[in-house]
C-alpha cells in the first residue's frame, strides 16, 4: 500500500511541478507556482498588511525608501516581475518580503536607521528572499506537507503519529528558514555592492537589531526562532563582503554550531 501511495505523489507533484534556473540560488529549482500566480498571491496579502497597519503619512519617507528600493531592484537577480516598496506605519523595527516583490520597511525602521546604507542594507535582504523564492519555497513545502499527512493518516488513528508528523515538519521547516535568512544575508551584500551602498551597514544595522531585541521580553520557544544566530549572521556577512573568513569569526561559527548540536 505504501509504495503505490508514494507513487501517486511523485505522478502528482511531477505533472504539477516545473523545473526554472534561479540565478539567485544558481540552481534548477522545481516549483508548484507561475510568476503570475506568486505576483496575484502578493498583491492580495500586501492589500492585508496596508488594512493592518496603514501607510505611513510622510511622503518624504516614502520616496526615499522607494528610490532605495528602486536602485536595489534594478540590480538584483530576478527581473520577472515588478517590485513595489512602501513604509508601513508600525512603530516596530521590521521589514518584510511578500511574494511576487512586495516589500515593506516599518517606519520605526526608518527611523532607528542612521542612514540610506543602513535603510539599504534591509531592503536588500528582503529583496534577497523574494529573488530566491524563499516564500514560495516555504509555502510549497506546507502544502506538500499537509498532502503527505493527509495520507499518512489514512487508515492510521494514532496520534501520535500526527504530532510526531508534526514536529518534524516544524523543525525542519525552522532550518530551512534558518538557511534562507543566511542566504538572504548573502544576496544582501551582492545587492548593496551591485548598487553603490556601503555592505559593511549590513553589520551596523544587525547591531542596532540585535540592541532593540534584547530590550524585548523574553519569549518562549527561541529554539525556533527563524533566524541565525547575531554572531554567525556577522561572520557571514564580513566573509561575503571581503571574501576571508577571519580567526575570531571563524570561532563565533564553531561556537554556534555546538551550541545547535
Amino acid at each position: 500500500m505504501k509504495k503505490y501511495i508514494w507513487l501517486v505523489i511523485f505522478v502528482f507533484f511531477s505533472g504539477c511541478m516545473s523545473t526554472q534556473y534561479n540565478r539567485a540560488t544558481g540552481q534548477h529549482e522545481r516549483t508548484l507556482y507561475s510568476t503570475e500566480k506568486e505576483v496575484r498571491m502578493g498583491a492580495k496579502i500586501s492589500k492585508k498588511i496596508i488594512k493592518k497597519y496603514g501607510l505611513c503619512e510622510d511622503e518624504e519617507v516614502q520616496k526615499r525608501v522607494k528610490g532605495i528600493g528602486a536602485k536595489l531592484a534594478a540590480v538584483s537577480d530576478r527581473d520577472d516581475l515588478k517590485y513595489h516598496f512602501a513604509v508601513i506605519d508600525d512603530e516596530e523595527v521590521n521589514a518584510l518580503a511578500l511574494p511576487g516583490g512586495y516589500v515593506f520597511v516599518s517606519s520605526g525602521l526608518v527611523e532607528a536607521a542612521d542612514s540610506d546604507d543602513e535603510i539599504a542594507a534591509v531592503v536588500a535582504h528582503e529583496i534577497g528572499h523574494v529573488a530566491a523564492k524563499h516564500s514560495m519555497k516555504q509555502l510549497q513545502g506546507e502544502y506538500l506537507f499537509t498532502f503527505l499527512t493527509a495520507l499518512t493518516m489514512i487508515g492510521n488513528s494514532d496520534r501520535n503519529v500526527q504530532s510526531g508528523s508534526n514536529f518534524t515538519y516544524i523543525s525542519l521547516m525552522m532550518q530551512y528558514s534558518r538557511e534562507y535568512e543566511k542566504e538572504a544575508d548573502k544576496l544582501s551584500v551582492r545587492y548593496l555592492k551591485r548598487a553603490g551602498y556601503d555592505p559593511n551597514a549590513a553589520l551596523a544595522m544587525l547591531d542596532k537589531l540585535e540592541a532593540i531585541d534584547e530590550k524585548r521580553p523574553s519569549r518562549v520557544y527561541t529554539y525556533f526562532k527563524s533566524h541565525p544566530p547575531h554572531d554567525m549572521r556577522q561572520a557571514l556577512i564580513r566573509k561575503e563582503i571581503s571574501g576571508e573568513l577571519y580567526y575570531d569569526d571563524y570561532l563565533d561559527l564553531i561556537s554556534v554550531y555546538e551550541e545547535d548540536r
